[in-house]
């Protein structure tokens, strides 16, 4: 937008110009007509010309020199331009021409010339106002759309402005006391102008390739592959806006791990930080891995690979949307990454995000047992408490045992049955909860004298009875006991003697394998 004082000094200048061009146009005419008019229009082509410049001139000096406005007096006579310009040297017909149209054309300059002076006197103080606040708020909007749209705000530009000039006025930002009235209010008419059109277009434009860019997808088969998420993250540096592409997730498959090719797809979920969670400390948004065929599922005959791009501490995990919740998955933490392995069978998709756990506490005596990794799961998902030793090779009480299983399927599975009376309700302790919970849904059964006995063992025989009743089929402890082996190179005694008692590493293998 341009101020009326600027159109004029613009006008006027275009108008010399155009003048200028016009009698340059004349002189080239190549004229088919007598020597007379031929000499009649080159003397006024040429008087036209010199007339121009020097009464632009003669204007400019004056007003310069503060005198008043004089055009007729001061063109000059027509003896000085004669003896100037040495008409007398040409013909009389082309002296005349010259001193005609010259006289009429410094006049019209000398007023042109003049005036523009007097104008660029007042206007240029604060001309530039309105575009140097442009400038400024134009950089300033886009960084608030910015700033607004990674915290998941609206598209609200009056709110952005405002809560801008709160923090700061533009008079304060900009010196602008130092400036004159006018460019003060024509610096701040461009700035709010300029960071309205700046902050609605970025903001529109962010949100719309955020989603474009979002969409991920490639096709697996049984070939090596993976399947990465990139992002563009936007900076400011001397108030130019630079991008950075990073990839902040990626998903490997070796190979045959899918036969039927199959697209798998990744998105990230704007505004998600700190997604439905209280407990944790927020590290990255959600993001989500989609399997893109009929079912929505697909066979994996391998573990896949998740990873994050990820620094810092080592209270960190991967965490997984189940069941209305964050459930930790074991999390593999290596230079600049948190990876997690995705195992062999169905797999569906799912809701992925980092979280720090600052409250998780290291329990010393499993680090050297065979099932470290399904009970540091099971502890940074609180199913088994943190607060004192473990013990994975004793034996597991049916106490612990109803107190594991509670954390694990109470969510999932709640309570649609009375409980039957415990008689020995009064022993249980802070298990209480958790033996109701068992005992009112079949799972665990009382003896005859409606018993529950939590501080006796469990055996191999009754955790099949349990598994059974869960799954409605009949389950074998040699489901579990194989997959021991071949995973973990740990032999079960259950694999020989199933009324012996089960431990507690086991116990915690076994929810692992039924309940991921």
């Amino acid at each position: 937008m341009k101020t009326k004082i600027e159109i004029l000094k613009k006008t006027s200048i275009l108008t010399l110009m155009l003048i200028m061009i016009m009698v340059s146009a004349v002189t080239n005419l190549n004229f088919a007509a007598n020597p007379g008019e031929s000499t009649l229009a080159e003397g006024e082509s040429f008087g036209t010309l010199m007339g121009t410049l020097d009464g632009d001139l003669a204007g400019r000096a004056d007003r310069n020199a503060g005198k008043a406005n004089t055009a007729n007096q001061s063109i000059p006579s027509s003896t000085s331009l004669v003896t100037k310009y040495q008409l007398n040297k040409d013909s009389s017909m082309f002296q005349n021409a010259f001193i005609a149209a010259y006289r009429a054309a410094f006049e019209i300059a000398y007023n042109t010339g003049y005036r523009t002076v007097n104008i660029d006197e007042y206007s240029s103080p604060f001309e530039m106002g309105y575009d140097h606040g442009s400038q400024a708020g134009s950089v300033q909007g886009q960084l608030s759309a910015m700033i607004d749209f990674v915290q998941g705000k609206t598209d609200d530009w009056s709110r952005a402005y405002n809560n801008y000039l709160r923090e700061g006025s533009l008079s304060a930002r900009y010196f602008l006391d130092r400036e004159s009235i006018a460019y003060k209010n024509y610096f701040t008419s461009g700035y709010r102008e300029a960071f309205m059109n700046s902050y609605i277009e970025t903001f529109q434009i962010k949100n719309l390739e955020t989603e474009v860019r979002n969409k991920n997808a490639r096709l697996i088969s049984m070939n090596e592959d993976t399947l990465y998420f990139d992002e563009e993250y936007i900076h400011f540096s001397l108030g130019v806006s630079e991008s950075e592409m990073r990839t902040p997730l990626s998903l490997y498959f070796p190979t045959a791990t899918v036969y039927q090719p199959t697209y798998f797809a990744t998105f990230k979920t704007q505004n998600s930080f700190n997604y439905e969670n209280s407990k944790y400390t927020p590290v990255s948004s959600k993001y989500t891995v989609s399997v893109m065929n009929a079912s929505g599922s697909v066979l994996l005959r391998k573990p896949i690979t998740l990873t994050f791009e990820y620094y810092g501490s080592e209270r960190a995990g991967i965490y997984q949307w189940i069941g209305s919740k964050w459930v930790y998955q074991f999390t593999t933490l290596s230079d600049q990454e948190l990876s997690i392995e995705i195992p062999a069978g169905t797999y569906g998709g799912g809701e992925y995000a980092i979280f720090i756990d600052e409250d998780y506490k290291t329990v010393d005596d499993i680090n050297f047992n065979w099932a470290y990794k399904e009970i540091y799961t099971l502890m940074r998902r609180d199913v088994i408490s943190d607060d004192e030793m473990f013990s994975p090779n004793a034996k597991i009480t049916r106490a612990e045992l109803a107190t594991f299983m509670y954390n694990t399927l109470a969510n999932v599975d709640p309570m649609r049955t009375s409980v039957p009376t415990i008689k020995d309700s009064s022993t249980l302790g802070t298990a209480k909860k958790a033996v109701e919970y068992m005992v009112g849904k079949r799972y665990l059964t009382l003896d005859s004298s409606s018993n529950f006995n939590p501080n006796q063992t469990v055996s191999y025989h009754e955790i099949e009875n349990m598994l059974s009743k869960m799954f409605l089929r009949n389950m074998s402890w040699k489901e579990v006991s194989n997959k021991m082996l071949m995973e973990k190179f740990a032999r079960s005694q259950g694999a020989s003697d199933i009324n012996a008692a089960i431990t507690k590493a086991e116990v915690a293998y076994m929810i692992t394998v039924f309940f991921r």
